[in-house]
């Protein structure tokens, strides 16, 4: 062998016996784990913190998209309350209409004035005494019905006492009052003729002094009374004075 083949040999073998004492000295390193990220590594030459770019298509995929509602939690929810605008609303039901035909104090029976109340009744009792003393007696009153109205209506009462030769006064009334006699004396002889709604009609006669008691020659004569608001006026010749 030459200097040179020996000099390769040797060399090879200073190689061989450097890496087998290299191997069998080293003591082992433990094994150390790397955390995986959450995330893929950005490529080289990309920032950290920079996010994958969206595939094409991506961009417009709705955030409710099947796939998302399927990876969501159950979430029970109330169905909304629904809301009816105020100007949607029912109304409130309108009070009931007035009467169109109301009754006034002294009404009864479907008239605007019935000759058994107590406006009635209470208004006789006003009147002055007569001459014998008797007690005044109803006789009639009108019959106008509340189904006609009673507005405006003048309504009446006439009264006598229980004599051979009784005496009479009309008393007259409307919506509910008392307005007063047509004659401020009675007479004897007196008739109701008729009326309207808002008039009455009364006829009067007299006993001339060569009359008898039961035959009067005075008269007939017709009073017409009309309401005007709450007054009465007349109309018509009253007989003479029966205190003369």
């Amino acid at each position: 062998m030459n200097v040179k083949s020996w000099a390769f040999a040797a060399l090879a073998a200073s190689v061989v016996l450097g890496a087998t004492g290299c191997g069998s000295s080293s003591t082992p390193q433990a094994a150390t784990r790397t955390p995986i990220p959450s995330a893929a590594p950005a490529a080289p030459g990309t920032p950290g913190n920079a996010t994958t770019p969206a595939q094409p298509g991506e961009a417009d995929q709705p955030t409710n998209s099947p796939q998302t509602r399927q990876n969501a939690p159950d979430v029970d929810t109330a169905p909304p309350v629904a809301s009816v605008p105020v100007d949607q609303r029912e109304p409130a039901p309108a009070p009931p209409p007035p009467p169109q035909n109301p009754s006034p104090y002294g009404s009864g029976h479907g008239l605007c004035f019935d000759l058994n109340s107590e406006l009635a009744h209470s208004s006789v009792g006003r009147l002055a005494p007569n001459a014998g003393g008797y007690p005044w007696t109803i006789v009639e009153g009108s019959t106008d019905p509340i189904s006609a109205g009673c507005a405006g209506v003048l309504s009446y009462l006439l009264v006598n006492w229980n004599g051979s030769h009784p005496g009479y006064h009309v008393l007259f009334f409307t919506d509910g009052k008392y307005l007063g006699t047509a004659t401020s004396k009675y007479y004897g002889y007196t008739t109701m003729l008729g009326k309207t709604r808002n008039t009455v009609s009364v006829q009067y006669r007299w006993a001339k002094p060569e009359d008898a008691l039961c035959c009067p020659s005075g008269g007939p004569t017709n009073v017409t009374f009309t309401l005007n608001g709450s007054s009465v006026t007349a109309q018509g010749q009253f007989p003479p004075n029966p205190d003369k």
